[in-house]
C-alpha cells in the first residue's frame, strides 16, 4: 500500500479494486493510482449510482445519500446530489458525461441544489487530472445555476464497498496481506454522522459570502498513524514496507470548526480514535 496527499494507499495485494487505468498497471499502482483523492464520503461504482433512491430530495444511493436523507427532505427547498463519478483515477469521458447529464436534469429543479464535491479540487498538484478537471467543471455548473457545494474528505461509516480507504485498510490488515504505506501522506477522515450534522445546520444558516465549503476534521492525519489506530482497534499488526514517500493534506477547516463547536462534535485530540473505534471496533 502506498500513500500519500493525493495518492493514499497501494498494495502488493490482490486487490479487488478495478478501474481502466488500473488494469494496466501491477498492484501496488492499481490501488495507489485508484485511491489519489478519494476524498469523496463514498468510492461507489458510478454506473450503478447514477440515480436517484430516496425521492426527489436526493440524488445517489451511497452511504452519504442515504445518511443525509432524513436531513434532506425535512427541507423542503433543497436537493441534494450525492452521485455521480467517485472513483478519482477514472479517465471515461463516458462516465463524466453521465454524472454531468444527471446534474444538469436535476438543476432544473426549482430547489437549491447541494452538490458533493471533493477536497482534492483545492490541490494545484492534481489540476491536470481528468478527474478533478470534471469536478471543478461539475462546480462551476452548479454555481451558476445558484446551488451550493460542499467539498468532502474521506468520509467513514458503515458501508460493505471495499473500495473506500477504511474498508480497504481493514481489510489488508485482517488479512495479513502486504502493502506499501507512503509515510509522508495524509489523509482527513470524518465520521458520516458529524457530515450529516454540519450539513444540517448549514442548511439552517448558509454563510452568505459563500457558495463552497469544507467540511473536514480538523486536521489531517499522517497515514502511519490511522495504520497504528487500526492495529490498535483490530488488535492486528499490519503487514507493510514503509517508504518515503507522499506529501501533507492540507484542508481549511475553519468553518466546520466553528459550526462543530456550536453544535458540540468534539473535535478533540482522540477524535481519529473514536470514529475508527465507532466502525471498526
Amino acid at each position: 500500500m502506498r500513500v500519500s496527499t493525493t495518492r493514499t494507499w497501494t498494495t502488493r495485494s490482490s486487490s479487488r479494486m478495478r478501474s481502466p487505468r488500473c488494469a494496466r498497471s501491477n498492484a501496488c499502482s492499481r490501488a495507489c493510482r485508484w485511491a489519489r483523492n478519494t476524498s469523496r464520503a463514498d468510492a461507489r461504482d458510478p454506473m450503478t449510482h447514477l440515480r436517484p433512491v430516496t425521492g426527489a430530495a436526493i440524488v445517489g444511493r451511497g452511504m452519504l445519500a442515504h445518511a443525509m436523507a432524513p436531513v434532506v427532505q425535512a427541507r423542503h427547498g433543497c436537493i441534494a446530489f450525492a452521485s455521480g463519478v467517485s472513483n478519482s483515477t477514472e479517465t471515461d469521458p463516458a462516465a463524466f458525461a453521465r454524472e454531468e447529464a444527471l446534474l444538469r436534469e436535476h438543476l432544473q429543479d426549482p430547489r437549491t441544489l447541494l452538490y458533493f464535491s471533493s477536497c482534492g479540487v483545492a490541490d494545484e498538484h492534481e489540476a491536470r487530472r481528468p478527474y478533478i478537471r470534471h469536478k471543478l467543471a461539475m462546480e462551476a455548473l452548479v454555481r451558476a445555476h445558484g446551488g451550493r457545494i460542499v467539498r468532502l474528505p474521506q468520509v467513514v461509516g458503515r458501508t460493505d464497498n471495499p473500495h473506500t480507504l477504511t474498508n480497504y485498510l481493514r481489510d489488508r490488515i485482517v488479512r495479513g496481506e502486504h502493502f506499501d504505506l507512503w509515510a509522508n501522506a495524509e489523509r482527513n477522515l470524518v465520521d458520516v454522522d458529524d457530515v450529516v450534522r454540519i450539513v444540517a445546520a448549514l442548511l439552517d444558516k448558509w454563510p452568505e459570502d459563500r457558495r463552497t465549503v469544507t467540511i473536514a476534521s480538523p486536521a489531517s492525519t499522517p497515514m502511519p498513524k490511522i495504520v497504528a489506530v487500526f492495529e490498535q482497534v483490530l488488535g492486528r499488526k499490519a503487514n507493510y514496507t514503509s517508504l518515503d514517500l507522499g506529501r501533507p493534506m492540507p484542508v481549511d477547516t475553519a468553518l466546520a470548526r466553528s459550526i462543530a463547536a456550536r453544535i458540540g462534535i468534539g473535535f478533540d485530540a482522540r477524535y481519529l480514535e473514536r470514529v475508527i473505534g465507532k466502525y471498526y471496533g
